[in-house]
């Protein structure tokens, strides 16, 4: 289905948990700040003799929000995971995900009690739990992991859907993670023709030739100092009456800076650059599968920011494809370079009518947000809502910035020979960047999320969600598909 690396799959166990071989998840909550015992537990340690009494007394088990402790008796093993009181979503994404996660190497299957939670949220524990065990191995000589099924004691309601999600954040995480040499532009438009119009999507790519005949001069002007030539990847998904939604995805399969060349310090992880691009097709992945009634196009304009005989250079004017002049301030400013011409494309040549882009854009929203949270900019207050709600259904955490009407006017004043400078000011240039990118919306819905923070993942001192893996955490890709639900609601 994906890339490389298959998510675990889910089954139903009807059988005693008792006779389960694996380890068995079970969830405890609080009562009132004490432990509330749910009855498979009481089954399980009455036939295993898992001393659950002794353990409670002992204080091992508080059903605490985040605890684990694992009981082994004999081959049999019982992993408790505290919620706290009153659950939430993210909680049990987050404890089933800690404790599946021990297991990859290990065992083949693991079983998840889902039954004492609330309906809602049994399903979030399989997410939870699927998401916790990806592990990219596809570059591994030793293929380390063994879990291959994740199995719950009852079913749950949403189950279809929730296995598309999986698949669609695991097909994001493979993209983003992917290294250049194995993931160049011509290459990701190849996986979408393969993976895509078997289920009823359309792809179109427009290739080096034609992106120069048609007049994509920011697409062209980033991509063209590679060996590996730039392209524009159209994906269309028609399954709706309502007006098209398109998901512009940064897709910089590796950002030396261009001409301004990137210090080696930071160069390393700029195969991350291309996480928006894969969140927005993991994202219509699972639109796809889900099949949602929807009409959504997703623009993936793809390039290699390399230095070269052919490099476009600061102080470059290019035509862009809807016939703006844009003045080149720094090459390293090349993911709204890209954007504007597929976001132009989007708004008059596919006539979208909502426009939301995803893309590891700036280094300031890091220094403002830190690495788990991305920035939504945005003058449409509807919008925002439904993206902020999507935020809090999906676990991708958003934060609103402001679009303040007093930074409008660095569009004009910013160039000194074109119609408008890629870059203005090193003071709020994630403000100017939307901006920019708005401009070319041409007057459509339009939002901007810059994800530059949970795009390169949390590996640095601010612990990163359970589910997350290392590198890229396919962040967006959810959140994209459930902000797309409440955008065809209404």
């Amino acid at each position: 289905m994906v890339l490389w690396t298959k998510p675990p799959t889910l089954e139903i166990f009807a059988g005693d948990p008792v006779e389960f071989e694996g380890p068995i998840i079970v969830p405890v909550q609080q009562v009132e700040g004490k432990p509330s015992i749910p009855p498979v537990l009481e089954k399980l340690d009455k036939e295993l003799s898992l001393g659950v009494r002794e353990l409670v007394e002992a204080e091992k088990i508080k059903g605490k929000k985040g605890e684990l402790l694992e009981i082994v008796r004999g081959k049999k093993i019982v992993v408790v995971v505290g919620l706290g009181e009153s659950p939430d979503a993210e909680t049990v994404r987050r404890a089933y995900a800690k404790a599946s996660k021990k297991y990859v190497n290990t065992h083949e299957s693991v079983l998840l009690v889902v039954t004492p939670l609330p309906e809602d949220l049994r399903v979030e524990a399989y997410i939870g739990a699927a998401l916790g065990v990806y592990v990219l191995e596809e570059f591994k000589t030793e293929k380390k992991r063994k879990l291959a099924k994740l199995f719950v004691d009852s079913g749950l309601k949403g189950a279809e859907e929730a296995k598309a999600i999986v698949e669609g954040v695991y097909l994001a995480r493979d993209l983003a993670n992917a290294p250049p040499n194995h993931l160049y532009p011509e290459r990701i438009a190849e996986i979408a023709q393969n993976l895509f119009p078997p289920l009823g999507v359309e792809v179109e790519v427009f290739d080096y030739e034609r992106l120069l005949k048609e007049g994509f001069g920011g697409i062209v002007s980033v991509g063209k100092g590679s060996a590996k030539k730039p392209v524009l990847i159209v994906l269309k998904y028609r399954r709706g009456e309502g007006k098209p939604v398109a998901l512009v995805g940064k897709t910089i399969v590796f950002d030396s800076g261009g001409i301004n060349l990137k210090p080696s310090h930071s160069v390393g992880t700029m195969k991350y650059d291309k996480a928006g691009g894969a969140a927005v097709l993991g994202a219509l992945w699972t639109i796809a599968k889900a099949g949602l009634k929807a009409n959504v196009y997703v623009l993936l304009p793809a390039a290699i920011n390399a230095p070269g005989g052919e490099s476009y250079l600061p102080s470059d004017v290019i035509k862009m494809w809807d016939g703006t002049w844009l003045e080149i301030g720094n090459t390293d400013a090349e993911g709204r370079v890209v954007l504007s011409d597929a976001v132009a494309y989007a708004a008059k040549g596919l006539e979208a009518d909502t426009i939301v882009t995803f893309a590891t854009l700036t280094g300031a929203i890091v220094l403002a947000l830190g690495p788990l949270i991305a920035g939504v900019f945005t003058r449409d207050e509807d919008l925002l809502e439904k993206i902020k709600d999507a935020s809090k259904a999906s676990g991708d955490k958003v934060w609103p910035m402001p679009m303040d009407e007093d930074y409008k006017p660095l569009l004009a004043k910013s160039a000194k020979t074109g119609d408008v400078n890629n870059i203005a000011t090193r003071w709020g240039d994630p403000i100017y960047a939307s901006f920019l990118l708005e401009k070319f919306s041409h007057g459509k819905r339009f939002a901007h999320i810059d994800m530059a923070g949970p795009g390169f993942g949390a590996e640095g001192p601010v612990p990163a969600p359970d589910y997350w893996p290392k590198g890229s955490p396919g962040f967006g890709a959810r959140l994209a598909y459930e902000l797309v639900k409440r955008l065809v609601k209404g």
